[in-house]
């Protein structure tokens, strides 16, 4: 697994964040997956979440030849006959819930914040942005 640009976490340390089942759960919620066939909010999670990891810019494009690659699916178990278009990632962007987002990112940040005190936060060069809308 690439190393994020300048900070010194991995993507598997960062998924070790990230219980299963809370991405499950959250999945659940009615406005986040209403819409999807095959693009849950599961799947674009980690699609955004490697795409940001592995790549310099995140498109369109980059985001559909990462979904259909064979080490994409192999990572997330997907299955090999599981194909998206750019067309279908931009109409989900669109339509995602961004509160699924935020809150995977909030119980991310609780999890990481409990088990390593601020030194060691430092340490991995990781500050918490916080972003407020309208």
């Amino acid at each position: 697994m690439s190393v994020f640009k300048d900070h010194k976490i991995s993507l598997s340390q960062v998924l070790a964040f990230i219980p299963e089942a809370l991405l499950s759960h959250l999945s659940a919620t009615p406005k986040v997956d209403y819409y999807s066939k095959v693009l849950h909010g599961k799947k674009m999670f980690y699609l955004l979440l490697f795409c940001i990891f592995d790549n310099e810019r995140l498109s369109q494009r980059t985001l559909e030849d990462t979904f259909n690659s064979s080490g994409f699916k192999a990572l997330f178990g997907l299955g090999e006959e599981e194909r998206v278009r750019r067309s279908s990632i931009s109409d989900r962007l669109s339509k995602i819930d961004p509160s699924y987002f935020k809150e995977i990112y909030e119980q991310m940040y609780q999890r990481f914040s409990g088990v390593y005190s601020k030194t060691e936060i430092e340490k991995y060069n990781l500050i918490r942005v916080e972003h407020y809308c309208c």
